[in-house]
């Protein structure tokens, strides 16, 4: 009685194992989603006053929004967040002026499809101070990511 007992826990275990296989298409089983990317692209020279445009290339042709942050980095200055108009598929431009020099940072935020970025830019506007070049120089301090939600 002992050993058919035994002989019928060791069937019911080994049942019960095999129905933990691995499924080999398993990962066709969920959602492939592409991350949101962008890229930001703008004059290599930008003087002050003159109007300058910024151009966002997103992965997606349909964001839930398009902005662009504009900021001195030593966070004297601030322009807000703008919303970048769409310019064609998946590019959006927002065309603005900047009043002094520095060195400047432009940060994107855009969202689609669940997926939030906030891209960031260096550049410099006219000319930079001392202490503005040893900074760029030195390396700026590393762009903290966002953990917040967009507003």
């Amino acid at each position: 009685m002992k050993w058919n007992l035994s002989i019928i826990l060791c069937l019911v275990a080994v049942t019960a194992l095999a129905g933990c296989a691995v499924n080999p298409e398993a990962t066709t089983l969920y959602k492939e989603e592409a991350p949101l990317e962008a890229t930001l692209e703008f004059p290599d020279e930008v003087i002050p006053g003159v109007p300058v445009t910024f151009e966002i290339a997103l992965s997606e042709d349909e964001p839930d929004f398009v902005h662009l942050e504009l900021q001195k980095a030593d966070g004297t200055l601030s322009y807000g967040m703008q919303e970048a108009k769409r310019v064609g598929a998946g590019t959006y431009a927002l065309t603005t002026s900047l009043k002094e020099d520095g060195l400047y940072l432009a940060r994107v935020h855009a969202q689609a499809n669940g997926s939030t970025i906030f891209p960031a830019k260096q550049f410099i506007v006219g000319e930079l101070t001392e202490a503005e070049w040893a900074a760029l120089y030195e390396g700026a301090a590393p762009v903290e990511a966002v953990t917040e939600p967009h507003h």
